[in-house]
């Protein structure tokens, strides 16, 4: 009785076939259920070991990507195996899984290029910000690579003539490179500011007449604070042509600076300058004096030049210095009697 029940055919398959194929998904979505607690667990000590051995992945949620996948390979190969189908049912089967399988595995391979990618530059950069908006950056340009990768793999499986495709996709490809020629500049400029690091986010740069501090770096332009307030926006393709003036890396600021004093000076006082000069640098904090020389005479003054190091970066600070330096030799000068010089013109008038 129970084996007529069981031969019995329905849409093609027996019930026991059925039966057999439900069993096989419930057993097998079973195991899944504990491979993925397993591996959850487990996964932390896993990437621990990747890292000690490669030192370039970190912590990947691999269950939330595996699983879709081995559901899907279960399903199929369940169907498949066991079942008997209609050509055309058991081709839109198969489509079906290739699709879910490749849009699946282009997500995991996505996931390892990015979470590799963000721990390679976490070592070379320690802005957590800045990680993330190259990571941003590069990402986009990946995922389209990966994708389009991905659609002519399932297009080539599936039965079409991937030659035509591509030579079509060529074609447009062509046409379109033309036509976007400054895009692609500007994108290839990109990586070239990501990998050679001429500058970064808040590196304080001066190029032409831009003065300003690097705020974003996108994939066709970079936005610069300026110091007047406003931010320019400046295409990756001009950036890299011009020639960059970066403060970031600068350890000490080199200062030069003239003062002129009167003609009627006298000597002794012309030979106390350059010491008196040096006396209120090396006074100062932050300072490293490097000399000071009657320099020239001028057509209205005895000019002297200094020349000195602040021992920072920060323009505010060079300011603040060279004001202080500025009121104590005006100071100094007042007290010894020796007058500052400013243009001046003697006419001589014969009768």
């Amino acid at each position: 009785m129970f084996d007529d029940i069981f031969a019995k055919i329905y849409f093609g398959n027996t019930l026991l076939q059925y039966i057999t194929c439900a069993v096989l998904v419930i057993l097998g979505t079973i195991l899944i259920f504990f491979f993925n607690r397993i591996l959850e667990k487990k996964q932390k000590y896993i990437f621990h070991i990747f890292d000690r051995l490669t030192g370039s992945i970190t912590e990947i949620p691999l269950h939330k990507y595996i699983s879709p996948l081995l559901y899907i390979i279960l399903f199929y190969t369940s169907i498949k195996s066991i079942l008997t189908l209609p050509e055309r049912l058991k081709h839109i089967i198969y489509i079906v899984f290739l699709a879910s399988a490749t849009y699946y595995g282009m997500r995991l391979l996505s996931a390892l290029i990015k979470t590799s990618l963000t721990t390679y530059l976490r070592k070379r950069d320690k802005e957590i910000q800045e990680v993330e908006q190259k990571v941003r950056g590069i990402s986009t340009f990946n995922n389209i690579v990966i994708w389009v990768l991905g659609i002519i793999f399932l297009i080539s499986n599936i039965g079409f003539d991937v030659t035509a495709v591509i030579t079509g996709l060529g074609i447009g490809g062509i046409a379109l490179a033309l036509a976007s020629q400054n895009i692609f500049m500007d994108l290839f400029n990109y990586f070239v500011i990501f990998f050679d690091h001429p500058f970064q986010i808040g590196d304080f740069i001066v190029l032409d007449d831009i003065i300003g501090t690097v705020e974003k770096i996108g994939i066709k332009t970079t936005r610069i604070k300026s110091l007047q307030g406003e931010e320019i926006i400046i295409s990756n393709t001009d950036l890299t042509s011009k020639r960059i003036h970066n403060y970031k890396k600068m350890e000490r600021r080199r200062i030069v600076f003239s003062i002129g004093v009167v003609y009627k000076t006298l000597y002794e006082q012309l030979e106390s300058i350059p010491a008196l000069i040096k006396k209120i640098i090396e006074n100062i904090e932050q300072t490293e004096f490097d000399r000071s020389h009657f320099k020239a005479y001028g057509d209205s003054s005895l000019e002297f030049e200094t020349v000195y190091f602040i021992l920072s970066s920060d323009y505010n600070t060079y300011m603040d210095i060279q004001q202080k330096i500025n009121y104590n030799i005006f100071s100094e000068f007042k007290e010894r009697g020796i007058e500052f010089a400013f243009p001046t013109r003697t006419v001589y008038l014969e009768k």
